[in-house]
């Protein structure tokens, strides 16, 4: 076995390191800049106190049985989370000779592979790349013959040869940059060496057939089932200053810390810059630090290169990406969600970047731990992936340098458009379900699109086409403060006499109404002004129904009912959008109720016989509450509590809360019938029908309402 490198004088060490820099293991010998560079950092490896590692360069060597201290608990090498990871990396290592650790920029795979390798009852030799910047570094084979301590002009033959003797393993780290060398090698020497076994960590496997791969996430946000906090922000509280971590407990600073570690998605690396920030900063600056420019998190500079800010970091995987990946990363920065394939082309095809390219794009980047499959491409369902934040703001500054940001956010917008009328077309022939479906899949996508601020207007109308479109999403699935929000921003941007403002208006208005708001009657008003205008009668209509809702709340029954009658006659059966006629009938009717229960039930019979409130599943809620709030004031407990139940699961199906509140309100005052009405049947209680028998009814009471379980009388 060769000398250890330790055994050696430490003179005699740093005049063979400066030896074999300077033969052209990473510099050229002409190069009198890079020589000084090499004196200097010789230096300071000799004055450093890790010298034995560093003079090692990019080999560490264990001998058979020897093993290296382990860190202490809250130490810097601590892995932390891990230990589920471990296990199952050392399991990999024991039976299969091939195994590859991947994942994203800062996931850990470096510190998770050297704990496994470091584990070994064998000999270990460790060949690193990447130590000192993007462009150094050996070749593959060149690598690992420094890291055997063979001269640099070494073939494979006195590889193999060194390599030979028993069982060894060969740790390759931080391969990326010689990703193609390093796969002829591995195959090479395990066809060469049958007791060889080779572990490997980068941000893509290699791909060879025998590979077992181990694809590292981030850390898991979620709480131990022991009590302790999770294992993000335990690598957060373990990298704090002392000082720091002694002041942070359970009140608003651990709320805290508990953003700070769901903002940066539990990335190891962004954790451990993140907490060398308060050691500078108070930690709430910290949090918003993080949320507003992740990428920027900058370390020691005393570090790896790679590793001293995510910028960084993210650069490394930049540079090695090809051209049509790098303009496709860039491009799908400006989503702010997972994406589909389509959604994919939508955004960032165009120029030379044609759509048939994308979905190559997408399978290369996912293998180079850019993007994050979220749902098996192979699956019956169409493939998603996500890009982490801080992925999404260095693609996003790549896209403003190269000039291409506003047509990157055009296209983004017109896609959000597109994608809520789509949602639209789906709730108006009665798709609620899978309508509701598309716009909760991409809610963070479309956000990140209405969120920004309207350039030209040209953008503010299409930005206000797509929030007209979801107006079901604000004001039925209970999203009525972010519609709010976004109409109160964009309609100043808008102020041409259109149909489009009308609309907007209207849904202004009528989300007011819902929301209890003052200013409802005021937007209904300018609504119905516009609407007369342009000549659009349906809006009018809706315009009428919110009024007609509006006046209900004042408890002036009378103008409620007008104005409801109003709507009734100028909703079309078929409309494109907003509410449906059943919506104005059905409220129609629980007006009339108060006053006349015969106007009531032809009003409501109305609304159940139009076509459309058969496949229409709010329709249906809203009449079957109609039906249920009349048969309550006809007092008929039995048949409004079961329309009342209907009508509540259907409100629980959309997510209208809403909904849900007003049917519980009218359950409760089902439940709550006075002492001369018959009870409520207990269904528990009742038998059920035999296949084959008569029907057999009961009497609940002596006004005659019947129900099942007794004979019925003749």
């Amino acid at each position: 076995m060769r000398g250890s490198p330790g055994s050696l004088p430490l003179a005699a060490r740093t005049s063979s390191l400066c030896g074999r820099l300077t033969a052209g293991a990473f510099l050229r010998p002409d190069s009198a800049r890079e020589t000084q560079f090499v004196s200097r950092r010789c230096t300071e490896v000799i004055r450093s106190r890790t010298v034995f590692d560093r003079l090692r360069g990019s080999s560490v060597r264990h001998g058979r049985g020897q093993r290296q201290r382990r860190p202490a608990a809250g130490a810097p090498g601590e892995l932390v989370g891990r230990e589920a990871e471990l296990a199952r990396l050392d399991g990999l290592l024991d039976r299969h000779r091939l195994v590859t650790v991947t994942g994203a920029a800062g996931v850990g795979k470096s510190r998770l592979a050297r704990a496994a390798a470091e584990r070994r009852e064998v000999e270990v030799t460790r060949a690193r790349w990447w130590t000192e910047g993007p462009a150094g570094g050996p070749d593959a084979l060149t690598g690992v013959a420094t890291a055997l301590g063979l001269p640099v002009a070494a073939g494979f033959d006195e590889v193999a040869r060194a390599l030979d003797g028993g069982p060894r393993l060969l740790f390759l780290d931080d391969i990326d940059p010689v990703r193609g060398g390093c796969l002829t090698l591995v195959q090479r020497l395990l066809q060469t060496l049958p007791e060889l076994r080779v572990l490997t960590s980068g941000r893509q496997p290699l791909g060879l057939g025998e590979e077992e791969v181990l694809r590292l996430g981030p850390l898991s946000l979620v709480p131990s089932g022991d009590g302790r906090p999770s294992p993000a922000a335990r690598m957060f509280l373990s990298r704090l200053p002392p000082r720091a971590s002694q002041r942070i407990g359970t009140g608003a600073a651990g709320r805290t810390v508990l953003d700070i570690c769901a903002r940066v998605q539990g990335v190891p690396l962004a954790l451990r810059l993140a907490a060398e920030q308060v050691g500078r900063r108070p930690l709430a600056e910290v949090a918003t630090l993080v949320e507003s420019a992740q990428c920027r998190l900058a370390g020691d500079p005393a570090g790896t290169w790679r590793h001293r800010s995510l910028h960084t970091a993210l650069g490394a995987s930049y540079t090695l990406c090809e051209r049509a990946d790098r303009i496709t990363w860039a491009r799908l920065s400006v989503l702010g969600g997972d994406f589909d394939e389509d959604t994919a082309v939508r955004v960032a095809a165009g120029g030379q970047l044609r759509a048939r390219d994308i979905p190559a794009c997408l399978a290369r980047l996912t293998l180079a731990s850019v993007l994050e499959p979220v749902r098996d491409p192979g699956g019956v369902r169409p493939g998603r992936y996500r890009m982490a934040t801080a992925a999404r703001e260095f693609g996003f500054e790549r896209l403003r340098d190269a000039g291409e940001a506003p047509e990157a956010v055009e296209r983004h917008l017109l896609w959000c458009r597109d994608a809520a009328e789509s949602a639209q077309r789906l709730w108006q022939v009665g798709l609620q379900q899978q309508a509701i479906a598309l716009v909760r899949a991409e809610e963070a996508n479309l956000r990140a699109a209405l969120v920004r601020s309207p350039r030209t207007a040209a953008q503010a109308e299409t930005a206000l086409h797509a929030v007209v479109a979801l107006w079901f999403w604000w004001g039925v699935c209970g999203r009525t403060g972010q519609g709010r929000s976004y109409l109160q921003r964009l309609l100043p941007l808008f102020p041409e006499v259109s149909l489009l403002r009308a609309r907007a208006l209207w849904l202004a208005g009528w989300i007011a109404v819902r929301c209890g708001e003052d200013d409802a009657a005021e937007a209904l008003r300018e609504a119905g002004e516009v609407a007369v205008l342009v000549g659009d009668d349906t809006t009018l209509g809706h315009v009428a129904d919110a009024s007609g809702v509006l006046a209900a709340f004042a408890g002036d029954r009378e103008l409620a009912v007008a104005c409801l009658q109003q709507a009734v006659q100028l909703i079309p059966e078929e409309v494109f959008y907003g509410p449906s006629v059943a919506h104005s009938w059905a409220v129609l009717a629980c007006n009339q109720a108060h006053t006349s229960i015969a106007a009531a039930r032809r009003s409501v019979r109305r609304a159940v016989a139009l076509r459309r409130t058969r496949h229409d599943r709010w329709a249906r809620c809203v009449t079957g509450y109609a039906l249920a709030f009349v048969d309550h004031l006809a007092e008929r407990p039995s048949r409004a509590w079961r329309r009342a139940r209907r009508a509540l699961a259907d409100a629980e199906a959309l997510g209208n809360p809403l909904g849900t509140v007003v049917v519980e309100r009218l359950l409760a005052e089902i439940q709550r019938v006075p002492a001369s009405a018959p009870p409520l049947p207990d269904r528990r209680l009742v038998p059920r029908k035999r296949p084959g028998s008569p029907t057999r009814y009961a009497e609940l009471g002596g006004d005659g309402r019947l129900a099942r379980g007794g004979t019925r009388p003749h």
